[in-house]
């Protein structure tokens, strides 16, 4: 990921889709950016998100952008 990217992530106050991922139990998983952090969600997160919920009032799993992995 670039550094304006991500600058302009850190300063957004809503959150962007960074990834979808297929093949889950679940259905996708998806990778999220929301408050200069990167979160794995699934569905019925993303629809929180959607809905207005923060971030902040989610417990989500953080990971770190350049591996995927969970932090």
């Amino acid at each position: 990921m670039n550094a304006h990217l991500r600058q302009a992530i850190t300063e957004s106050a809503d959150f962007r889709i960074v990834t979808k991922i297929f093949g889950g139990l679940l259905g996708p998983e998806y990778t999220v950016a929301a408050g200069g952090r990167y979160y794995r969600v699934g569905q019925l997160t993303l629809d929180q998100l959607k809905r207005g919920i923060p971030a902040e009032d989610l417990d989500l799993l953080e990971v770190d952008p350049e591996t995927d992995e969970a932090l």
